[in-house]
């Protein structure tokens, strides 16, 4: 049993409001036709959700975003139920009756009221700002004034697919190392905190000049007693939290982010990676505003926005600047020094044949592929040079106690019979 809000209109004309339970909303229909009233509006309410939610006049914003995976699964649900023609609420209705996560089940019932009052769609959208940026809503808002909401939609969906595809393929790149990494601190904290004390008082005891004949040794001993020190180890870690503070407070500012996000797109082995990626993000938002009649300067705009590297936003602006001064968009593209040549190329093919919005849809598969390609070779490169890095830690520690050892043994193998 579930229950149900409704909106009817009398014989005179007189509108009223409502709420009843019943299994489906046709049996209140049914009902309600019987005893003279017409329904202008029937959907299922919902039991509240301690969703964070954050009542704003009479208006309901969501103050947390939401995951690319669940925007991704929303966006193809929506898309669709759009093309099979089951209307935009009971979409809203069967979903939220049907999701697990509260923070979706809240969006759909903002969504759900906002609508209810009367407020298009695409401006329903545009109230969550934390999930839906300005490529969404004026791609929604686009297909709302074009009639062809459901084809837009199913785009829209389409991208966020690639999008959330090539961003596991560059987590995927990058998980490899950071275990590695994580691994190698946790292995050589082991090898201080265990290891070294066990050879530590062989070294203290016998005749040998540690610091001067073995300064590897001297430097392990000097870190093994820090790594026991539970003071030493305090200020080390106020340390580094105290710069994982700065740093983050750092890449929050415009300049902090812009200067990381350059660093990526120039970062040795990774750089390509960075590019292609954001090649790939770029041509595939750009063409599909273009293809869903965003007119250019307006997708320049907003494919700026959505980039995802500041470095490419900064390039993209200039670039609308540019061109809405009278220069070709691929002239402009290459001016900018950041765009690998084959978009540069297609883009005046483009411009030439007029089918702009086609040519970076292709560009966008192509780099696609090129990403999952470059993480593989990334991949093929990191696993040994990691095995490398462990290897010769373990050689370090190895080195630092058989040296000494191995003299000692010499003197004693030496010494009179």
């Amino acid at each position: 049993m579930a229950r149900f809000r409704y909106r009817t209109r009398d014989s005179v004309g007189k509108q009223g409001t409502g709420e009843a339970n019943a299994k489906t909303s046709d049996s209140i229909v049914k009902e309600l036709q019987g005893r003279g009233f017409t329904v202008l509006e029937i959907a299922e309410v919902e039991e509240k959700t301690t969703a964070p939610l954050v009542s704003l006049g009479n208006k309901v914003r969501l103050t947390l975003g939401m995951s690319n995976k669940d925007l991704m699964v929303f966006t193809r649900q929506l898309a669709t139920t759009l093309n099979a023609g089951v209307p935009l609420l009971r979409i809203l209705a069967v979903m939220r009756r049907r999701s697990r996560s509260k923070t979706l089940v809240a969006l759909l019932e903002a969504l759900s009221g906002d609508l209810q009052k009367g407020l298009r769609f695409s401006d329903a959208l545009a109230q969550h700002k934390s999930i839906f940026d300005d490529t969404y809503v004026n791609m929604a808002r686009v297909g709302e004034a074009s009639g062809n909401l459901p084809e837009v939609m199913t785009r829209l969906a389409l991208m966020i697919e690639k999008d959330v595809a090539i961003q596991r393929k560059v987590k995927s790149a990058a998980a490899y190392p950071v275990f590695v990494a994580f691994f190698t601190m946790i292995l050589t904290y082991s090898l201080l905190v265990f290891l070294m004390p066990m050879f530590t008082p062989i070294f203290q005891g016998v005749n040998l000049d540690i610091p001067k004949d073995f300064p590897l040794t001297d430097f392990l001993i000097k870190c093994s007693n820090a790594a026991k020190d539970p003071m030493s180890m305090g200020i080390l870690a106020g340390v580094g939290f105290f710069c994982y503070l700065v740093i983050k407070a750092i890449l929050k500012t415009e300049p902090g982010a812009y200067t990381r996000d350059l660093f990526l797109f120039n970062a040795p082995m990774f750089s390509k990676l960075v590019q292609e990626s954001a090649a790939a993000r770029f041509a595939r938002t750009f063409g599909l505003l273009l293809q869903s009649g965003v007119p250019l300067l307006q997708a320049l705009h907003l494919v700026g926005n959505a980039a995802g590297n500041r470095v490419i936003t900064r390039c993209i602006e200039r670039v609308a600047r540019e061109v809405s001064e009278g220069g070709k968009l691929s002239e402009r593209l290459e001016q900018t020094q950041v765009f690998p040549d084959l978009m540069i190329q297609m883009a005046s093919i483009g411009e030439e044949a007029g089918s702009l919005p086609d040519m970076f849809d292709h560009v966008a598969n192509y780099y696609e592929e090129e990403v999952s390609a470059t993480v593989s070779a990334i991949t093929a490169v990191l696993e040994p040079a990691m095995m490398v890095m462990v290897g010769g830690l373990v050689c370090v520690f190895v080195l630092g106690l058989l040296l000494p050892i191995l003299s000692l043994s010499t003197r004693v193998g030496g010494g009179p019979m």
